[in-house]
């Protein structure tokens, strides 16, 4: 209990975004947001949020685009708003979302859930001390990260096709 209680203090985004992931997860499988009043779930509130999800999603890439081009200028602030940032791009994506639906938009939601998981299990909270271990989640991050890319252009696509 009491690495938790360190990991927790250490790591404060941490706690936001396994209660974001929970949170999402039980709005979607119940469906509560179906049945709630329109403005909540209308069109104009899923442009709102749907907005605002993509621009914490693509300020997320800056991190990666710094790393690629290795300017390390306020990298350290970079690395603690892209957590916070990312705590705050799955709590959105709970109020965003509406249901899980079919295949499609099961297999968004999963990835999206799956980044915010993997983000969780970062070398800060885990403190691994292998290179291999860190890559193999470095990977798998920044893989699943760039799989939602697509998924995301295609849902904005078909979402703004059948309105």
């Amino acid at each position: 209990m009491r690495f938790l209680k360190l990991t927790w203090q250490r790591t404060p985004y941490v706690p936001l975004i396994l209660f974001a992931v929970v949170f999402a997860g039980v709005l979607l499988s119940s469906e509560i947001k179906s049945v709630l009043a329109h403005p909540l779930t209308g069109f104009a509130q899923q442009v709102v949020t749907g907005t605002l999800l993509l621009g914490l999603f693509a300020y997320q890439w800056v991190l990666f685009f710094k790393r690629v081009t290795k300017d390390n200028r306020n990298a350290g602030k970079v690395l603690v708003r892209h957590r916070w940032v990312g705590a705050a791009a799955t709590l959105l994506f709970a109020l965003h979302a509406v249901r899980f639906g079919h295949v499609w938009m099961s297999t968004l939601s999963a990835v999206v859930f799956l980044v915010a998981l993997t983000g969780v299990l970062n070398r800060e909270v885990l403190r691994y001390r292998s290179n291999a271990i860190y890559l193999i989640w470095l990977v798998t991050h920044i893989g699943l990260s760039a799989a939602l890319v697509p998924l995301v252009a295609v849902h904005i696509w078909v979402a703004l096709a059948y309105q």
